[in-house]
């Protein structure tokens, strides 16, 4: 193929700031429509990036346009049946996080997209990142030992605004914190160890916004069949100065930290930084893990890779979920087989 025609469903603040922009930087895309349920907004952001059409509904774009792939980035209750209807026309698409809002619907597109031999991604950027790569690899290669303890969290400051209502309604979002941000960091991690079988689950939510109906604080603790430890906390709004997000990885010969990327290894009995250089340590590897994600995926509509996160990662993660929200509703540890 020429160029590879796609389409963007949902015109949010990521779309119009990092999505649209990349895609029409690719001398291989075309970007040939945007469908956002409020039309008027759609259509000026269509005039701005020089998109052809509009539409606010997606099963009369998918209709009316040939299109190679999607991308899917709207509100979470939509992922699960706009990911079907782009499959009941044959449309790989790539799905923001979560796949779905549980595990049984993420189980029922990964069904139908095998049936149909239909490639289906889904949002996880994380893994794209250079850093993470560079971690990851380390880990495969066994240059860290045997990991025993993980700990990660993204923790924000407090600010006087507060987040869109519908991230707190569990109807539209699946849930609050730990499905915004700490779904992210629980695939990151997991995926780094090689998608260990999980044992126990432990999760303590907390909301301290009165109007909130889904957690905005949490604490999980996940234990694998190989006893390795791993911890998350998250906020949206603690009173803190700044923001901290981290990732630390323990292993029985060395550990490893990101943001900023640090690795550490016992050698002859000394302590030695290894880390090494890369190209991108000094450029915003936010959007350079989008640009590669979008990239892996027309790669993969064109045949030329495979799904660096592939939909059955989605239902592992969903998986996951399912089970750590589980816990807290219960408040005690959950056994699960992933």
């Amino acid at each position: 193929m020429d160029k590879v025609r796609v389409a963007m469903v949902g015109a949010g603040g990521i779309s119009q700031v990092v999505r649209i922009p990349i895609l029409k930087k690719m001398d291989d895309v075309e970007l040939v429509a945007l469908c956002d349920i409020d039309e008027s907004k759609a259509s000026l952001i269509a005039d701005k990036f020089a998109i052809k059409n509009v539409y606010d509904d997606i099963e009369y774009l998918l209709k009316q346009e040939k299109l190679d792939g999607i991308f899917i980035c709207t509100p979470n209750n939509l992922h699960y049946p706009m990911a079907l209807a782009a499959l009941q026309q044959g449309v790989p698409a790539l799905i923001e996080k979560p796949v779905a809002l549980n595990a049984p619907q993420a189980k029922k597109i990964a069904k139908k997209a095998n049936e149909s031999k239909i490639k289906m991604m889904v949002g996880m950027n994380n893994r794209f990142r250079s850093d993470a790569m560079i971690l990851k690899n380390f880990l495969e290669q066994d240059e860290l030992g045997t990991p025993f303890y993980v700990k990660t969290g993204w923790l924000k400051r407090w600010n006087r605004q507060p987040h869109q209502s519908w991230l707190y309604d569990v109807k539209i979002s699946g849930g609050g914190v730990i499905m915004d941000l700490g779904i992210q960091l629980i695939d990151l991690v997991l995926w780094l160890l090689g998608k260990p079988q999980i044992k126990t689950i432990r999760s303590y939510f907390n909301t301290m916004t009165a109007a909130g109906k889904a957690e905005d604080t949490a604490l999980v603790i996940i234990e694998t069949v190989n006893q390795v430890v791993i911890t998350l906390e998250v906020a949206w709004r603690l009173h803190m100065e700044k923001d901290i997000i981290y990732t630390n990885v323990f292993g029985q010969k060395g550990s490893a930290l990101l943001n900023p990327l640090r690795l550490y290894k016992d050698m002859h009995g000394n302590l030695v930084n290894v880390t090494p250089i890369h190209d991108e340590a000094n450029v915003d590897m936010y959007k350079n893990a989008f640009e590669k994600e979008i990239r892996n995926f027309i790669d993969v509509i064109k045949g030329d890779a495979e799904p660096v996160t592939p939909i059955e990662d989605g239902v592992y993660i969903m998986e996951v979920m399912d089970a750590l929200y589980q816990s807290a509703r219960q408040g005690k540890p959950v056994e699960i087989k992933t």
